[in-house]
């Protein structure tokens, strides 16, 4: 395969890995009015599996609000995205009229927290996208890797959050990690 060809299948792949993310959030998007650019629909979809934690037991407590608030100040486009990734996103066509990153920065914990409380409405899709996003990362089974980061996400908030049904979140948790290729 020539060097032109190459390029031409990383450009097709990452053309149609970024309209299956946004194809699987689409309703979500609407619903919400939450257009996002390809860096800010990365950055929701990397930090999606924490609704999944959350929606385990089918409730949203007050600890696991206080993980989402405590997530959504840590959330950056700005440094989930890196210079060499929105490059490389570069070539995926953008949405018109997208949201600013700050206006995304202000909004994603309550977006995490609307998807959290129905999570019923978007579980496939969000599951669908989450895989989408994964196609990015080539080395799943590394230390550090995009898969790795995305399961330890997942045990971090299982961890914080010690409520009456942490049982039953464990369970469905494994089975949403199982789903999404993590295990």
């Amino acid at each position: 395969m020539t060097e032109k060809e190459t390029i031409k299948n990383q450009v097709i792949f990452i053309r149609n890995t970024f309209k299956e993310m946004r194809n699987k959030t689409e309703r979500f998007s609407k619903d919400r009015d939450f257009n996002m650019s390809n860096p800010q629909l990365f950055t929701f979809l990397y930090n999606a599996p924490v609704t999944l934690s959350i929606a385990g037991d089918g409730t949203v407590d007050e600890t696991e609000i206080a993980i989402i608030e405590k997530l959504a100040r840590s959330v950056d486009v700005n440094k989930t995205v890196n210079l060499n990734l929105l490059e490389i996103m570069s070539v995926a066509p953008e949405p018109e009229n997208c949201m600013t990153n700050e206006e995304f920065n202000l909004r994603i914990g309550s977006e995490l927290l609307y998807l959290s409380r129905n999570m019923n409405k978007y579980e496939r899709d969000f599951i669908e996208g989450i895989q989408s996003l994964l196609k990015f990362d080539k080395n799943p089974k590394k230390d550090g890797s995009m898969t790795s980061a995305l399961n330890k996400l997942m045990d971090f908030v299982i961890e914080n959050n010690a409520g009456k049904s942490k049982g039953k979140e464990l369970i469905k948790v494994k089975d949403y990690k199982k789903r999404l290729g993590l295990l």
